[in-house]
């Protein structure tokens, strides 16, 4: 059973919590009160100076048309690159050097790297890499093999199938990656040369035998002959032989997946942005020296 004394503690309480909450949304109402009577205050000024404001805002919005049309434009485009079983950190050292170059303006030292003239050299704006399979990783894996984007920044739209093939040509010029190559390639053509030998020879044999008089099977070394399975292992080494051709067709170190897509509108400027912006700068100096002439005004007065 409560006492008197509780009671009068929950009454306290209650007149406490009703006395907040009239507080808070008494402030409330003020609050939007202020901001009613600012928005009014607001749209009068607007209405007082319609002509200056109008006037500055268009002003601006030339502004940003003269920009865009001093802005040089530039494209951008990306390709996809496939690496053979090499490290891709190699790959992204390379990258790097070229990005540096970009980045610093040394165009002599970018035209000698990827051999192309200096006057392309001079429309690259930036280049950028990443790979497609980092993030499926762990961090102490190393990413081989993986397949990798390049991202190409030009102000020459027309130079994209140019730089494609200076970059792969840059990439596979790399003195690690061309004695890899031909190590493959003096491999393959060695197994390929093996497997023609031996197909020879096989078909040589199938020769004689379908040359033998007298019983179907003949004998070679004292074995029997069945030319059934001369006929299987010459079809099985002339797959295994049109494989390793076709392998040595395909031996590049970096092979293009994906190559620049050709570009027909600029990435940047934007003229829309570039208005939108011209007329923002525009509204706000002109609320400013709207302002400050309203200023001028009641001080006169």
């Amino acid at each position: 059973m409560e006492t008197k004394e509780d009671q009068d503690i929950k009454r306290i309480m209650m007149e406490k919590d009703e006395i907040d909450l009239s507080y808070i949304i008494n402030k409330i109402n003020r609050l939007f009160t202020y901001i009613g009577r600012g928005l009014v205050n607001f749209k009068l000024f607007i209405f007082r100076n319609t002509k200056l404001i109008s006037l500055i805002s268009l002003m601006g919005v030339l502004v940003g048309y003269f920009a865009f049309e001093n802005t040089k434009p530039y494209y951008t485009s990306s390709m996809t690159l496939v690496l053979a079983d090499f490290r891709n950190q190699f790959v992204e050292d390379h990258l790097n050097k070229i990005s540096l170059l970009v980045k610093d303006d040394n165009y002599e030292a970018l035209s000698e790297r990827l051999k192309i003239p200096i006057e392309e050299a001079q429309q690259i704006k930036k280049m950028s890499f990443s790979n497609l399979d980092e993030a499926r990783i762990s961090e102490d894996s190393v990413l081989t093999g993986s397949p990798f984007r390049i991202e190409l920044m030009l102000y020459n739209k027309g130079l994209f199938d140019d730089m494609e093939e200076s970059i792969t040509e840059y990439l596979e010029s790399n003195r690690y990656f061309s004695k890899q190559k031909r190590i493959r390639q003096r491999e393959l053509e060695g197994l390929i040369g093996k497997y023609k030998q031996d197909i020879a020879s096989i078909d040589s044999v199938k020769i004689a035998v379908a040359n033998l008089r007298g019983p179907a099977n003949g004998f070679v070394y004292g074995e029997p002959l069945d030319p059934t399975n001369l006929y299987k292992e010459s079809v099985n080494m002339y797959q295994q032989q049109a494989h390793l051709e076709s392998e040595l067709e395909r031996l590049e170190n970096v092979q293009v997946v994906v190559g620049f897509a050709p570009q027909s509108k600029p990435a940047w400027p934007i003229l829309p942005i570039f208005l939108a912006a011209g007329a923002l700068a525009g509204f706000i100096i002109a609320l400013i020296v709207a302002q400050m002439f309203d200023s001028k005004k009641k001080i006169k007065v």
